[in-house]
Parts: structure tokens; sequence; C-alpha cells
């Protein structure tokens, strides 16, 4: 498997022309489109309105950062859509989730998957709250007890500048975003790796981010939060990508459809 592409129907008119033909994103469940007939989340609503023609989705519920890099950079390199017809956004998730590659054989039951072959899959813990099983069998890793906060911000840093490193390299345009503030009250277990970062690397990891409020806050701020009290709902992604991400798009977005979206870090600011 590559990118999962869905063939749902366009619903929504168009209120910018990027000029771009892929969407292509990666992340969680605050990514993924739970349905194949219609339109869920951002990726989708984005597409309608901002005219792309077609998705191309690497998102999975319950992953985590390693999963995200891992599995754009392989259906990147062997799709190899065009860098000047596409887009790629990443909604990074929780610093708190584990992910890695297994025999496919080892997954449980859960519906949702991404496979990297015919034998080896994306296994994935759904983050360190109790509740969360994952897809894997063994819903207990012995590899938690060793694991720090410390361990952790230094690989999802590095999960972080991996991606962004293979998107620039590869003359991809891309935007990063937060999928929540982790100074606001949620379910989710996730926390603030700049904190735990060298000063340099923490302004490194900062300014890959696009300074936009996250699908989070936004649906939390404007009661658009799922029954679950967590998940934006429908609402809150079409309000989201409406009145946040298609005017921050549109606002470093050059008309001569050629310049990248996401302004490049300068490591000497």
């Amino acid at each position: 498997m590559t990118f999962r592409v869905r063939s749902i129907p366009k619903t929504f008119g168009s209120l910018y022309d990027f000029g771009i033909k892929n969407l292509i994103v990666g992340g969680c469940s605050f990514t993924y489109n739970n349905s194949d007939q219609h339109i869920c989340s951002w990726p989708y609503y984005l597409r309608d309105m901002g005219s792309f023609d077609t998705v191309l989705d690497c998102s999975l519920p319950g992953a985590g950062n390693s999963h995200i890099a891992s599995s754009l950079q392989w259906s990147l390199a062997a799709q190899q859509p065009d860098p000047d017809n596409s887009l790629v956004i990443v909604m990074w998730s929780g610093n708190d989730r584990d992910d890695f590659l297994c025999n496919s054989t080892k997954l449980n039951g859960y519906p949702m998957r991404y496979d990297f072959s015919d034998q080896v899959s994306s296994a994935i813990s759904g983050g360190s709250h109790p509740n969360n099983r994952g897809n894997i069998v063994n819903a207990t890793w012995e590899v938690k007890e060793f694991k720090s906060p410390q361990s952790r911000a230094i690989e999802n840093f590095l999960y972080v500048l991996s991606l962004h490193a293979w998107l620039t390299v590869n003359g991809y345009r891309f935007v990063f975003l937060h999928w929540l503030d982790r100074n606001l009250p949620s379910r989710a277990e996730d926390f603030d790796i700049e904190p735990l970062l060298p000063r340099q690397l923490a302004q490194q990891y900062k300014k890959m981010f696009s300074p936009i409020e996250d699908i989070y806050s936004w649906s939390l701020k404007h009661n658009y939060l799922d029954s679950d009290d967590f998940h934006p709902s429908v609402d809150g992604h079409l309000s989201w990508t409406k009145s946040v991400l298609i005017p921050f798009l549109k606002q470093v977005y050059s008309s001569d459809h050629t310049s990248l979206i996401c302004k490049k870090v300068s490591h000497n600011e």
C-alpha cells in the first residue's frame, strides 16, 4: 500500500483555486476520514474548497509521529507524485505514542490499518492512556518501561526533522501543523517536547510548524467537539478548514503557483 485514495464525490464549491492537483496528508484520527462515501475531515473539505483534484492519504487513527513520518516518506518515495503539482500537509500527533513496523499477522482486528507491503504493517499504540489499545495483539509493550519524556522528546524531534529534510530535498511544498494545544484540557496525555530539547533545537523545532490555531483549540472554543469531547466534529473540521486553514494558505501562497507554501526555516535566526 502507498497512499489511500478514496473516490468521495465533491460536495462543496471552490473558495480558492490553489492550482495544485494533489493534496497529500498524514496524521492520526484528527486527519483520517472515517467514511468511504462522505466527507468527514479537513483534507476533503480542503480538497473541495481549495480546488484540489485528489487526496493522497497516509493518516491512521491512533497513529503517532513515527507512523506519520515513515508512511509519508514510504508513499512519496514509492509513488513519486509530481512535487510541482502537490501540497503536503502534515498534522502531527501525540508525542506519547509509540509506533513500529511489524509482521502483518501480529495485528488485531482493528479495522483501520496501513500496510507497507503484504507482510509488513504499521503497529500503533494510540497513546499512553490506559484505554488506548491500538492495533497490536498485545497492548502492553515492555518498551514503554524504558522510555522517558526526555527520550520521547528526542525521538519525536527527529521524526519531524527527518520528514522536513526529506520534503525539502525533494522539492515538495509542505505545511506542518499541531493537532492540539497541549496547554488545554483534553483526554490526551500528549506533552510539549520543546522544554526538554536543547534551546537551539527547540527553536528549530518551533520554526518547522506553521503558526496557526490548531483544530482542537478551534473546535473547543466554538463548541465543535464530537460526542467524545475530544475529536473535532464534522462541523469542527468544516469550520476550521474555512476559517483557519484556507485563509492561512492563501496568505502565504504565491499567486504564481511556484513558491513554497511553508516558509523555509532559517537556522541562522
